[in-house]
């Protein structure tokens, strides 16, 4: 009886949790209906209606170009979360090459998709650039995740692993594979939204194969505006339903004792042990720790050399690493200047996306009817395309640096959100029942059990997001012509200054490569001290 009772209950809360979830989502179609027919933000924001009516009317065409969309976004999905895991796989395996495939992956994931789009399409070819689109917009988030579950593995779990014989290959699938997990799922749950803006942004490139970006295209220059948002809206529809389906699965993954978050020793993307630490080092190790950390941007200059050279890409499509170089060495002053108009709009849209992502995530911890009524909304603010959505806030507060900002906030908070509501529920097992039978209020609950909890997942977001605001800031200032890298960019391309332009990325790549780093050495500092 009193199993049945206890999966009476949870059924009724899973009914419950399901309710307040279209409530929410029917608190902001209304809301969505009354500002379009007051004309609040003008003709670019149609009533909710008329987008409905845009859905019967274009059934068709959206049809086939979801079809089309979807079957790219599972793709490279699949491919980016496979390259994620792998990378982070061979930084736990390899130990000396943990920092350079940190620096790396960084790297690809800094460069513009502004600058990429064009090369893709020449060297690649028009129908594959949404799946390469896809895949990086999910592998860095995959490897960021499952990099840091790695990291978590208990030393002691490690130390007896090691102390009974167990073999390498033995304490991989035994312990450290089973520990990361959770930490794959939440990897799935960021990159299936990310998997189709991905596309979407890639089908504005050009696509042989119309899908729901290249309808966007049309639809835009058209002037059917109805149509534009019922592309974009269908958009976040399949991304929700895509992030459902991975919840549930982060659902009977957490069933399972995964917990192994005590005494971390190793960060992944630092680079250190603590194998022969205080001992004076030698030129030779010294040399070796400079070759560790420098090799992702040889292997990347080196990687561009040989495909302009080999593969004869026009100089109007990407230069010589040597003209990109001595534009930045002949004019370091423009560079500068935009460099720190980028970095002021990128650290105040991380900030304040991290701290929307961080309230609404114990809004929703505190009270389930807040978490219902927040975490579909949340969903779609994200899932829509930030190529459809940058227009649209352009118009609401203008071509300002207020946009630049809310589109670097707006990547910002949703990462925070799903990291940090899953660090709040990944308290160590027995500890609710403990604080329980001590008679713990809410407030100590909150305060000695889930903050402490979440700290690492909150530090994990923030290695995330501050690459993912470097790159959001720069597709801003591009879109919206604010001075910064992206804007800077902009002008030299449409000039064909090409040299000016390249210089702009690979500064773009720096800044987000030092971010990177001091994300982690932050992540790894407070890792240290929580866990």
């Amino acid at each position: 009886m009193a199993t049945g009772g206890a999966i009476s209950a949870k059924g009724v809360t899973g009914w419950r949790s399901a309710a307040l979830g279209v409530a929410g989502v029917g608190i902001l179609l209304v809301a969505w209906e009354l500002v379009g027919q007051g004309e609040v933000f003008g003709r670019g924001w149609p009533p909710f209606s008329d987008v409905l009516e845009s859905l019967s009317k274009d059934r068709e065409i959206l049809r086939r170009a979801a079809a089309g969309t979807i079957w790219d976004a599972v793709r490279g999905f699949a491919a980016g979360l496979v390259l994620g895991i792998s990378l982070a796989v061979i930084g736990l395996v390899i130990i000396p090459l943990r920092r350079g495939i940190g620096r790396l992956a960084t790297v690809v994931n800094s460069i513009p998709w502004i600058a990429l789009g064009p090369l893709i399409v020449m060297v690649v070819s028009a129908s594959a650039t949404p799946l390469v689109f896809a895949s990086l917009a999910v592998f860095f988030s995959s490897f960021i995740a499952v990099s840091s579950g790695f990291n978590l593995v208990s030393a002691s779990h490690q130390d007896v692993f090691t102390v009974l014989g167990a073999s390498r290959t033995g304490r991989f699938w035994r312990l450290e594979l089973p520990a990361v997990l959770p930490s794959v799922v939440y990897a799935a749950k960021l990159g299936a939204p990310a998997a189709m803006f991905g596309v979407v942004f890639g089908e504005w490139f050009g696509t042989t194969d119309p899908g729901l970006g290249f309808v966007m295209v049309v639809a835009l220059q058209q002037f059917f505006t109805a149509r534009l948002w019922a592309a974009a809206g269908l958009t976040a529809f399949i991304a929700i339903v895509a992030f459902g389906f991975f919840a549930l699965v982060e659902e009977l993954v957490r069933r399972r004792d995964f917990s192994v978050r005590q005494d971390v020793r190793e960060r992944a993307g630092s680079g250190r042990s603590n194998e022969g630490e205080g001992a004076p080092a030698s030129w030779r190790r010294r040399l070796a720790d400079i070759a560790l950390t420098v090799w992702p941007f040889v292997f990347v200059v080196g990687f561009w050399q040989f495909a302009v050279t080999i593969w004869d890409v026009s100089p109007l499509v990407a230069p010589t690493p040597e003209s990109v170089v001595s534009d930045i060495a002949g004019d370091p002053g423009t560079y500068l200047s935009y460099t720190f108009n980028t970095l002021q709009m990128a650290a105040v849209g991380l900030f304040i996306g991290s701290l929307i992502g961080l309230v609404a995530a114990l809004a929703s911890w505190l009270s389930p009817v807040l978490k219902g009524l927040l975490t579909t909304p949340m969903i779609i603010m994200y899932s829509v395309p930030l190529v459809a959505t940058v227009p649209i806030m352009a118009r609401v507060v203008g071509y300002t640096r207020t946009t630049v900002v809310a589109v670097a906030a707006l990547v910002s908070m949703f990462p925070t959100f799903v990291l940090v509501s899953s660090g709040f529920r990944s308290t160590p097992p027995g500890s609710d029942d403990v604080f329980s039978v001590m008679g713990a209020r809410r407030r100590a609950r909150l305060r000695h059990l889930a903050l402490p909890s979440a700290v690492p997942d909150f530090l994990t977001a923030l290695r995330l997001n501050g690459a993912l605001a470097i790159v959001a800031a720069i597709l801003g200032e591009f879109l919206t012509g604010r001075d910064g890298l992206g804007w800077l960019f902009a002008i030299s391309y449409g000039a064909f200054q090409m040299s000016r332009a390249w210089g702009a990325a690979v500064v773009i790549v720096i800044l987000s490569v030092v971010v990177y780093v001091g994300a982690s050495r932050l992540e790894e500092r407070g890792q240290q001290r929580m866990l």
